[in-house]
């Protein structure tokens, strides 16, 4: 419930125009653009159908959405021998790995290259 309640919002504002929304404590701090960074301003982008937009806010998205999506589908499906498998692939070392090398080169590329 807090999940649409938060995607309401987000939908009916723009974290462009509006100050109280929440904004990167790390941009904030350092200067530097997180992985994170434009994420929002992607959520919204992509709730009123712009997904060229959203995604120039913050590529890193191709990566992070399906396997989001993923852990969700796994969430919900029913016990059994294919949650089981697929909840190794997605927890397994070598994709959490490429997740965690990804994030990091994510950091440094949008910085040194300022996407």
């Amino acid at each position: 419930m807090l999940i649409v309640l938060g995607l309401g919002i987000l939908y009916m504002f723009n974290p462009i125009d509006y100050k109280w929304m929440p904004h990167c404590l790390v941009k904030q701090f350092t200067g530097l653009s997180c992985p994170g960074c434009g994420l929002m301003r992607a959520a919204h982008a992509a709730l009123h159908g712009r997904f060229a937009e959203a995604l120039a806010y913050n590529y890193w998205l191709v990566l992070t959405i399906p396997y989001v999506l993923a852990l969700v589908i796994e969430k919900v499906m029913p016990a059994g021998r294919t949650k089981s498998r697929v909840g190794h692939v997605l927890g397994h070392r070598y994709m959490l790995g490429f997740y965690i090398v990804t994030f990091l080169a994510w950091f440094v590329i949008r910085n040194v290259y300022d996407l």
